[in-house]
């Protein structure tokens, strides 16, 4: 294969990958025994026995630390700084919460925003307890007393009373930084004490992304980590406790960036359920004791959340955690930049080591690509005495967890590190810049990007699988094992693409040239007497496994999505044999095929569950609809409405089916060159009686081309030859 040639198939693979976080994951239902690896002893003497691995995203209910969900830890660790807020004692403190409410869609289509505000207002108040509310940032108010047209400042008297403060606080949008310093500006000169919290109301993204999405204005960008901190500054008011109600905040970023202006942060690791805070009970408690210690009331809001969560949003992971961050401005530092540089050296030396445990650590909105993942899970399974170091340091610094009971291995904060896309690296790499995170624990980050991104690039398997209808195509691996011409082919691909890969460390390029030419997978994916036969080696090397399902329609091919559905047998992939896929009925009679993609597993102790999505237009606006399948039952836990087009935060709430909700379910279609041609609706509309039935059905009447996608260490994508 000529390189130039090469190359442009390379780069397909990479453009492709980076892309991958457009794809919306569903997934099938008969699983259990579909999924098996036996690892019996092989009686070739030149392969060895593969490892358990699930090659899929798997958790399991067990924790691989002690679970500190439920534990409140009122230590104080010595040599860290005072606290910015002194409590009087003695019910003495006078508090003043402000609550910065963007209400978005969550308000205009679900009234989340107003069934918050009815919270707030039914706590049993006191003239010590001040809870001011900015509104705004939505398209329509499911109440009269708010106006859509201006954003506002209100007073919850508590009492079922609410008052208004500001009635016409101008029309810009809630994701202006200025905007928030305003507001905090006017509750402390309006209602000083000697207590502030505040709580960020909306969606949000995570370190990376940030907060808000403004329904008013959809094209303004996120408030990122670096505008709060800005916001905080220019406001000069020292915070009790910043607590996020939204999707994914409780990370080490907004940690280490909330140390100047707080004691203590509460928010999730996870995408929170829609019905977000119940405040009512946290506020009375409050009200009744405002000398309070600042770690109780965080229990207090986490317990309360938990609870209706798990009550009121059954199926839905939730997660909220108390951060101590005197002690993560204190004492991470110097731990964080020592694990960084161990990290980053092990990277050097044993990237696959590094890969594999980000694999095995807990992910947050796995779906989403944005690569938030456990830290104190991470650095336990890097196990180098720097990452133990840190690790019992972040488990003194997260004061309470408490979780739902499907939410394993979830410590109380995330952390970015890149793995299942590098779309975010640009921007990760920005904010840490803005926000002073540690520069080696960056350079950590740089360096991972930089092996997966060269691995992707050097790898040239193919990027989709249309490719491989033809027969898989092996010829280009022969100069795989050549370190001069991968060194040649990454220093030719940076030099033409370097605006979109300036984060790469081209100084390690010799050293990676090296390292992947002896740990690239180079498989032979045909299928030969019904199997295709790897060494231990090569399935070390793979991350995750899955079933690519195409319908040929005469004209091209529909793609039915992928499923982690394969059976492994001393060392060989299977056949898959007597195919179903899965199909949905409002009748449970009438039944239609729909896409759908796995997305993430649980193992219990007796039972294995299964997350997916399957692509959607609700109600005329891009959705999925989650599903939670166990035992061999459905369950559509909910309607997650899909704008990642528009900004890049994750939609907080899932939406119940309801009678005369409309469905189209949405496939991609492809032409016989395997060219992407356009995403359209498959099957006809239904509409929702009382339910919407899933399950399989044969599909021997259709004509199915079927393809493994083997996925790397490198997250780089290979494709079997056809199954038919």
């Amino acid at each position: 294969m000529k390189k130039n040639n090469f190359l442009k198939i390379v780069l397909c693979a990479v453009v492709a990958l980076m892309c991958i976080g457009l794809v919306r994951a569903v997934i099938l239902k008969n699983q259990n025994n579909a999924n098996v690896i036996n690892n019996s002893t092989s009686t070739d003497t030149n392969e060895t026995v593969i490892r358990a691995k699930s090659y899929s995203s798997s958790y399991s209910s067990k924790w691989k630390l002690t679970s500190n969900v439920g534990v409140l830890d009122l230590s104080v660790a010595e040599g860290i700084r005072d606290k910015r807020t002194q409590i009087l004692g003695n019910g003495n403190d006078t508090v003043t919460i402000m609550v910065y409410m963007c209400g978005a869609d969550l308000e205009s289509q679900y009234g989340m925003a107003v069934n918050d505000l009815v919270e707030m207002a039914g706590a049993t108040m006191s003239d010590k307890v001040n809870v001011i509310v900015f509104t705004g940032g939505t398209t329509k108010w499911n109440t009269d007393v708010i106006s859509s047209k201006y954003n506002q400042i209100i007073k919850i008297a508590g009492n079922g009373q609410i008052s208004y403060l500001i009635e016409n606080a101008g029309t810009g949008t809630m994701l202006d930084a200025d905007n928030l310093t305003s507001f905090i500006e006017y509750c402390a000169d309006n209602f000083p004490a000697n207590r502030y919290a505040l709580i960020m109301w909306d969606h949000g993204g995570g370190s990376i992304s940030g907060y808000g999405y403004d329904e008013k204005y959809p094209d303004v960008n996120p408030m990122t980590l670096a505008d709060i901190d800005k916001a905080l500054t220019d406001a000069d008011v020292a915070f009790d406790f910043v607590g996020f109600d939204a999707c994914l905040m409780a990370t080490a970023e907004t940690a280490i960036m909330l140390g100047e202006h707080a004691d203590y942060l509460i928010a999730s690791e996870e995408s929170e359920p829609g019905i977000g805070w119940y405040y009512t009970d946290w506020l009375s408690k409050l009200a009744k004791n405002t000398s309070m210690p600042t770690v109780e009331i965080g229990k207090n809001i986490a317990d309360d959340f938990v609870y209706h969560s798990k009550t009121e949003a059954k199926g839905q992971p939730a997660t909220l955690s108390v951060v101590d961050l005197a002690e993560i401005q204190d004492i991470i530092p110097s731990k964080l930049s020592a694990y960084s540089l161990a990290t980053e050296q092990l990277i050097n030396n044993d990237f696959n080591t590094v890969a594999a445990a980000r694999n095995g650590s807990r992910e947050f909105a796995p779906d989403c690509y944005i690569d938030m993942v456990d830290m104190i899970d991470m650095t336990s399974q890097i196990n180098t005495p720097e990452a133990l170091d840190l690790t019992r340091s972040l488990m003194s610094a997260v004061k309470y967890n408490n979780t739902t009971s499907d939410m394993s291995n979830a410590y109380g904060l995330s952390v970015y590190f890149p793995y299942r896309s590098l779309k975010y690296v640009n921007m990760a790499l920005q904010v840490y810049d803005e926000i002073e995170m540690d520069k080696n624990y960056a350079n950590c980050v740089r360096s991972f990007a930089t092996y997966a991104s060269s691995g992707q690039i050097a790898g040239g398997g193919s990027s989709s699988a249309y490719n491989s209808f033809n027969g898989y195509d092996t010829s280009g691996y022969a100069n795989m094992t050549s370190e001069q011409f991968l060194f040649t082919l990454l220093e030719q691909f940076v030099e033409g693409y370097y605006d979109d890969y300036s984060w790469y460390d081209r100084s390690k390029t010799a050293d990676i040239a090296k390292y992947i030419s002896r740990n690239h997978f180079d498989g032979d994916l045909n299928w030969k007497d019904g199997k295709i036969t790897l060494t231990k080696q090569q399935w070390d090397l793979v991350d995750t496994l899955r079933l690519n399902v195409f319908i040929d329609d005469g004209k091209g091919y529909i793609e039915l999505g992928k499923d982690a559905i394969y059976t492994i047998e001393d060392g060989s992939l299977l056949e898959p044999e007597d195919m179903t896929w899965m199909a949905a009925s409002v009748d449970n009679q009438n039944w239609q095929l729909v896409p759908y993609y796995h997305l993430y597993q649980t193992e219990y102790d007796d039972m294995t569950t299964y997350m997916g999505r399957i692509p959607v237009i609700y109600n005329g606006d891009y959705a999925n609809l989650v599903t939670l399948i166990s035992d061999d039952e459905f369950e559509v836990v909910g309607v997650l409405m899909d704008y990642r087009e528009e900004v890049d935060v994750v939609a907080k709430t899932l939406t119940e089916l309801s009678e005369g909700d409309e469905i189209e379910f949405i496939c991609d279609y492809y032409d016989y060159d395997g060219n992407y041609s356009r995403s359209f609706v498959l099957g006809d509309k239904i509409v929702i009686k009382d339910n919407l039935y899933l399950g399989d059905i044969e599909l021997k009447d259709h004509n199915i081309l079927a393809s493994y996608e083997f996925k790397d260490v490198y997250q780089q994508a290979y494709y079997s030859s056809a199954v038919k």
